[in-house]
């Protein structure tokens, strides 16, 4: 049962575990330090065709190993250009939203539960209500206000939400987000991990302003849905303006 409660955990774990001996042992074995099997990373990504296959399959299983998703974004900066790695970047990134959705539809719950949940005056009762409701609007909209990305894919998929919604809203949703991240990867150039790194900087403000104002329209749309969401609800069970309320005080 523990082992069960934990399953992806402990993956990520064992995954994490093979991967850092399997780095340990090709270095040995060619005799490389860290900086130079980083360098060979870089061009088997950057010089070969099957590189962006690389980078789109660890982004996939990226929600499995626990990595954050602005890393391997900046990561396609890094490696393609602003350009290039942008548009492999957002494929990358709505592809991988796809993971954790079908496992919330394979380990859904039955739809009594999420019933139950909706008749609850709590934050995920309308999170739940709103992704039944109107589930492009909600996703679309969770993504600009960077709810849990995983969490809401996750959610989608238990509800099972129509995957063309889901899909067409999170790759909308994750334009910005994705432009910023990949543009502060590609204004970086040299070896970041000996720390002898060169920066553009026009093309690092002009992310970090998109970036900044994508946080700020975040903000802004947080505090409107927060101030037209009653306290009450209706006779029905359901909330009369907008079900959403975002989760600010980050518990």
């Amino acid at each position: 049962m523990l082992v069960k409660q934990y399953r992806f955990p402990i993956a990520a774990a064992l995954i994490w575990i093979f991967v850092l001996l399997g780095s340990r042992h090709y270095m040995a074995v060619n005799d490389l330090t860290v900086n130079e099997l980083a360098a060979e990373l870089g061009d088997l990504l950057a010089d070969h065709w099957y590189g962006v296959l690389i980078y789109i399959v660890a982004y996939l299983i990226r929600p499995v190993l626990l990595l954050p998703a602005s890393i391997i974004t900046a990561l396609a900066g890094n490696v393609w250009g602003l350009g290039l790695g942008f548009a492999i970047g957002l494929v990358a990134g709505t592809l991988s939203a796809v993971v954790p959705y079908a496992g919330g539809r394979w380990f859904a719950p039955d739809e009594a539960t999420y019933d139950r949940i909706r008749e609850n005056e709590t934050r995920i009762g309308r999170f739940v209500t709103a992704l039944k409701d109107r589930p492009f609007q909600a996703i679309l909209t969770m993504r600009l206000l960077y709810f849990p990305y995983d969490t809401v894919s996750a959610v989608a998929g238990g509800l099972r939400i129509g995957f063309l919604p889901f899909f067409i809203a999170t790759a909308i949703g994750n334009i910005a987000g994705t432009f910023a991240f990949v543009g502060i990867g590609a204004s970086i150039s040299g070896d970041v991990t000996s720390g002898q790194m060169e920066l553009d900087p026009t093309v690092f403000i002009f992310s970090g302003v998109i970036l900044v104002g994508s946080l700020v329209l975040s903000r802004i749309l947080n505090g409107d849905r927060a101030s037209h969401v009653p306290a009450q609800r209706t006779v029905e069970g359901t909330y009369p303006g907008d079900p959403m309320k975002p989760n600010t005080s980050g518990d």
